[in-house]
């Protein structure tokens, strides 16, 4: 766990800190909701690199660092109490996700995301999540699909976003355990980035919705043992939030081109 202290603002980054304080600490603690719709962190608990890009996805997406902006790594360890080296590696996966450009001897510039990634990130999750849908629909068992189904329950009546990630969570590791393969579990844990920072589900608007429905389809396609229709529905879900994440990071001035 990573506690954010800060005695004074250096920076921008460092000014806009003090006003986030208590609710980057409860996501960062792993209390609160860090990923999206695919659950905390591919249901493992995040390195410190993780939470540490986790913040940086903040500063960005609050515009507090703007397109073109250098990350400050120097301020942004010191800040959040780090060594440098989970923040170099922060960057690099920021990189990697095409948050920022890294040059040589120069450092990291903040980058607008562009919308033709954006969608492919949301349909690549939508393949993986699909699949394991799949899997799920082919090899659960009777109990296992009670299971789902009751877990789709739990998650259908939750009304606060915060809950309604928790119960999410719940309802994807039961889906992967029942597709029983260690090598599904692995990519999961992998390949869940979520663009958008926070609560999945209360800084999109209308996902929370979209998930609902499609995870209803999901659960009926597998209490049927129908994998083709259960793939289709999750990919579809994924497609769709992809969709509404891009209009949320064009209204905020985040995509470039």
């Amino acid at each position: 766990m990573i506690h954010y202290q800060c005695d004074r603002p250096r920076s921008r980054a460092a000014a806009s800190h003090r006003t986030r304080e208590a609710a980057i600490t409860t996501r960062m603690s792993g209390r609160g909701p860090a990923r999206g719709p695919v659950g905390r962190d591919g249901l493992a608990r995040p390195t410190s690199a993780a939470q540490v890009a986790e913040y940086i996805r903040q500063l960005i997406f609050d515009t507090t660092l703007r397109t073109g902006d250098r990350v400050p790594q120097d301020e942004i360890a010191a800040d959040l109490r780090v060594s440098r080296v989970p923040v170099r590696e922060a960057v690099i996966a920021l990189d990697r996700e095409g948050w920022v450009t890294s040059e040589p001897h120069r450092g990291a510039f903040v980058n607008g995301l562009d919308e033709n990634s954006t969608r492919d990130h949301y349909d690549m999750l939508g393949l993986l999540y699909g699949y394991t849908a799949r899997r799920a629909a082919e090899r659960g068992i009777a109990e296992d699909r009670t299971e789902l189904a009751a877990r789709y329950a739990a998650l259908r009546t939750a009304t606060d976003p915060g809950e309604f990630f928790d119960r999410n969570t719940e309802y994807l590791r039961h889906l992967l355990a029942m597709a029983r393969s260690q090598r599904v579990t692995a990519m999961a844990r992998l390949f869940t980035t979520n663009l958008v920072p926070g609560n999945f589900f209360a800084e999109v608007p209308g996902v929370m919705a979209i998930q609902r429905r499609g995870l209803r389809a999901v659960t009926t396609a597998v209490g049927k043992g129908d994998g083709e229709a259960a793939q289709r529905e999750l990919a579809a879900m994924l497609h769709d939030q992809g969709e509404r994440v891009v209009r949320l990071l064009s209204k905020r001035g985040l995509l470039a081109g």
